[in-house]
């Protein structure tokens, strides 16, 4: 499968949110979101401990953008700017496979902002990248995020014990994938 290749200035679209392109001087304001105390604990971005580590992950995040082996965005409110966290889609292995990620700051959790984020995903991921199945994980005690993977029509595929890991130790995960023919389906495009 060749690259795909996107331009950074690429903007997504959703009815109240933007998914642009991460730049270094974002770090300050993700490390920020990771540092409340409400952000969790599994998860890997709250091992960050300075600015620096954070602007170091922006530049792999751009670095895989650059070679389009994953493209991250920042999820921004469309009005007012105000940054609300961050997706990503990953090529895993296998013939256009593609992995999901996402986070939401703390703050702004409950208002269907990963929802909308990921739906946007999806379509970008199946209508613009050739993406022909989808695939998710969150971790087992992640309620809300195996809530927004089934909103979007993501299906359970079963238990990882050891989904990945933080802090050196593995964190359990939820697997659930959507193909293209399904989300085609869903959503009769």
């Amino acid at each position: 499968m060749k690259n795909v290749s996107i331009s950074t200035d690429t903007i997504l679209k959703t009815k109240r949110l933007n998914l642009r392109y991460p730049k270094l001087n974002d770090a300050a304001e993700i490390f920020t979101a990771v540092k409340s105390p409400q952000f969790p604990e599994q998860l890997p971005l709250k091992e960050m401990d300075a600015v620096s580590e954070i602007e170091e992950w922006l530049r792999r995040l751009q670095e895989n953008w650059a070679t389009g082996q994953g493209f991250s965005w920042i999820v921004e409110d469309r009005d007012s700017g105000d940054m609300f966290g961050q997706v990503t889609l990953s090529k895993v292995n296998g013939d256009h496979v593609w992995a999901m990620a996402f986070w939401i700051h703390p703050n702004c959790w409950g208002r269907g902002y990963a929802t909308e984020a990921a739906e946007r995903l999806l379509e970008f991921g199946f209508e613009e990248i050739g993406a022909k199945k989808i695939w998710a994980a969150a971790g087992e005690w992640n309620e809300g995020s195996t809530r927004v993977l089934e909103k979007i029509g993501m299906k359970y595929t079963g238990d990882n014990p050891k989904g990945y890991y933080s802090r050196g130790e593995p964190i359990a995960a939820r697997e659930y994938e959507i193909s293209w023919e399904i989300w085609q389906r869903r959503t009769n495009k």
